[in-house]
């Protein structure tokens, strides 16, 4: 169907259509022009001949015995009869056209006045004819010609006209969506700079609306924080003012709890907004192994005071790819907190890389419970039931990971119990880049 081809299709077919239509209703007109007007000049031609000899030759008796003269039959392209009007009553003063033996012929007469004979002239117009039904072939060989070359050069225009629609759709398509960039418009014609410009002004809007939402995170986060800082202050003093009264205390430690438990929530909120603006930060050429290899020093030391083992080994020695390193913390540090939080008292925390043939793959497994597979943890507010945060990590997580083009994974382990969490970077989309 036509409404599913696509616009240089429907370019090239309906412009094709157009100008064939213009181009038969042009030669059709000139080829009726053309037949028309020879054989009224060959019938006016024979109106004037007749006229002339029947001026020139007043005695039709006469001239009879002057028809096969050497001059008339070389010059004439005629048959001349003289004709009795006894025997021929259907004379006419217009050329009649008839076929003969295959040929085709005019015949006019014209009556002698004040006798009874009347002139007639024949011409063989069969040539003509001829020659008229190979123009006609002719036309229709210029036909099927033009309308190749139409279809042709309406390929080649319709690419010259929609290149800079596609050289536009083409930037856009491939603008990263975690950096909006303004479009380059300066090498694109007048007359698709208007759609450039929209382009750019919608890029600014998403972008300033994007800004303004992440302001309004951090600043109603930075609000409510002074308040539950003086509600969990004005607790804590209450505390320990009724230290012997169960019910009074174990109301403050709830409250408390509950004030904690907001502090992490807008803790969230916070990191949320900060996350929104790490999405435009420019990407980093980064070695990413030793990126984590530091960060894992001080992972190190915050498991040996969380009384846990942490391991690191990294089987690719290095992994160098443009990177915004912000929002690949928000990813590796919110699933070493979760596997050092999860892992019991003693238990063992590893990080390792490895590689298949489309992936660069980063794992960290813990020796927790597991996960519940039944559950979306990557669903905001939705956390495990041991869990005390908010449940915006994992979300934060994979917002994360979306922006930058990665993927991240949950699963738990086969033999033991404990959870695998990896991270995986496709190489056709990391490598090409660098």
């Amino acid at each position: 169907m036509l409404s599913k081809r696509s616009l240089r299709e429907r370019f090239v077919i309906e412009f094709a259509v157009f100008m064939t239509a213009i181009l038969i209703f042009a030669i059709i007109i000139l080829s009726v022009y053309f037949s028309t007007n020879l054989m009224n000049n060959i019938k006016e031609k024979m109106h004037q001949d007749i006229e002339y000899i029947v001026t020139t030759q007043p005695s039709p008796l006469d001239f009879e015995q002057n028809i096969n003269n050497l001059f008339l039959k070389k010059v004439s392209p005629y048959k001349i009869l003289i004709l009795n009007n006894n025997k021929h009553k259907n004379n006419t003063h217009n050329v009649i056209a008839y076929s003969e033996n295959g040929q085709e012929y005019y015949k006019l007469t014209k009556h002698y006045p004040s006798t009874q004979y009347s002139l007639q002239i024949q011409r063989n117009i069969t040539s003509e004819r001829q020659l008229i039904a190979n123009m006609y072939y002719i036309i229709i060989g210029m036909i099927v010609i033009g309308f190749i070359f139409i279809i042709f050069f309406a390929t080649i225009l319709s690419q010259k006209l929609l290149h800079p629609l596609e050289e536009l759709t083409s930037r856009f398509t491939n603008m990263n969506e975690s950096m909006l960039e303004p479009l380059s418009i300066k090498d694109i014609p007048s007359e698709f700079a208007k759609l450039g410009e929209s382009i750019n002004f919608l890029i600014t809007k998403i972008k300033t609306f994007i800004n303004y939402r992440k302001e309004l995170y951090i600043g109603t986060a930075h609000e409510l924080k002074t308040p539950l800082a003086v509600m969990r202050l004005k607790n804590q003093i209450t505390l320990m003012k009724y230290k012997k009264q169960d019910k009074i205390r174990e109301t403050l430690q709830q409250n408390i709890d509950s004030i904690d438990t907001l502090n992490a929530m807008i803790h969230n909120i916070l990191e949320y907004g900060r996350a929104e603006g790490a999405q435009f930060q420019k990407p980093e050429r980064i070695n990413l192994i030793r990126l984590m290899a530091t960060k894992s020093e001080e992972y190190e030391l915050l498991a040996q005071s969380k009384n846990r083992n942490f391991l690191y080994h990294f089987n690719v020695p290095h992994f160098i790819i443009n990177l915004q390193p912000l929002l690949f913390m928000q990813i590796f540090q919110n699933f070493i907190q979760n596997a050092l939080r999860f892992t019991p008292e003693g238990g063992l925390v590893s990080l390792q890389t490895r590689m298949d043939i489309d992936h660069f793959i980063i794992e960290i497994i813990d020796e927790g419970p597991g996960i519940d597979l039944d559950k979306d943890l990557f669903a905001p507010f939705q956390r495990s039931q041991d869990s005390t945060g908010a449940g915006l990590g994992l979300f934060l997580a994979q917002n994360a990971a979306e922006s930058m083009g990665i993927t991240i994974n949950l699963k738990n382990r086969e033999k033991e119990s404990g959870c695998i969490a990896s991270i995986h970077f496709p190489l056709n989309r990391f490598l090409l880049k660098d």
